[in-house]
């Protein structure tokens, strides 16, 4: 049976007796379990049972932190579909210098542009938390893109919002201060950790370590440990045994509060 993706026409399917007629579109969408955090994320995306059925994915592996998915500069061979959990992406140059430039969690899809374009793997994805990852050949996962239009239109939309979103993060770099890029950061690592509610306080586990944040976010060591004084100085965070702690999240700057107090 041909698994149609949300929002494919049900009248281009094969007609079958046996089988119920496909869901609509809204009825596949779980904003609970989808992307909130990772850029390009949107809570419109298909859930993620309807995309593990979609690729036949029946085994979901659990691994552990510190665990390599792939590796800069291999051949593409999977794509990763994250069920849980956080994954990180590093980049090493020539030179030797290695360089974090992402985080992923749950409802990302992982090495669909090189499986696509049939070039190495640009960086090296691991976890850093304990994740659940749906792992889908990379021929699997090109054969639903070239029979399925739903879902190939879905990839195109993630691409593109994935490009968007990489333009504004060049301006952010350039035009936010420190202070609100490391507040951004914590209030979306907030929502990535715990959901949509922000009206609660919130205990997030710092999952990076100082220089690696400082990496993310353009940052010296120094200059980010004067930052996180600060927060906790006006009691916007507070740190306890490796945990950070927000205690009126909605307090901490980022670009849709800042555009709402504008409005």
């Amino acid at each position: 049976m041909v698994v149609p993706f949300p929002g494919q026409d049900p009248a281009l399917q094969p007609v079958s007796t046996s089988s119920p007629p496909p869901t609509s579109f809204n009825e596949n969408l779980r904003p609970v379990e989808n992307n909130h955090y990772t850029d390009g994320g949107d809570p419109g995306l298909p859930c993620l049972g309807h995309l593990k059925k979609l690729f036949s994915c029946k085994t979901v592996r659990v691994v552990p932190p510190e665990h390599q998915i792939y590796s800069q500069g291999e051949s593409p061979h999977i794509v990763c579909l994250i069920c849980s959990g956080l994954v990180k992406l590093t980049r090493t140059e020539s030179d030797g210098k290695r360089a974090i430039v992402g985080l992923r969690q749950a409802g990302y899809m992982m090495g669909a542009v090189p499986s696509i374009v049939n070039l190495p793997y640009t960086t090296t994805a691991e976890t850093i938390t304990r994740s659940k990852l749906c792992l889908v050949p990379a021929e699997t996962f090109l054969k639903v893109m070239d029979t399925n239009a739903g879902f190939s239109r879905w990839i195109l939309t993630m691409l593109s919002r994935r490009l968007r979103s990489s333009t504004l993060s060049i301006s952010e770099q350039s035009c936010f201060s420190g202070r609100q890029r490391l507040e951004k950061f914590l209030w979306k690592l907030a929502q990535a950790q715990n959901g949509g509610d922000q009206n609660r306080p919130i205990k997030i586990q710092m999952v990076l370590k100082n220089w690696e944040v400082g990496q993310l976010l353009s940052l010296t060591p120094q200059h980010l440990c004067r930052l996180v004084k600060q927060l906790e100085n006006e009691s916007l965070i507070m740190r306890k045994n490796g945990w950070v702690i927000l205690p009126d999240p909605k307090k901490l700057w980022h670009p849709e509060r800042a555009a709402h107090e504008m409005s």
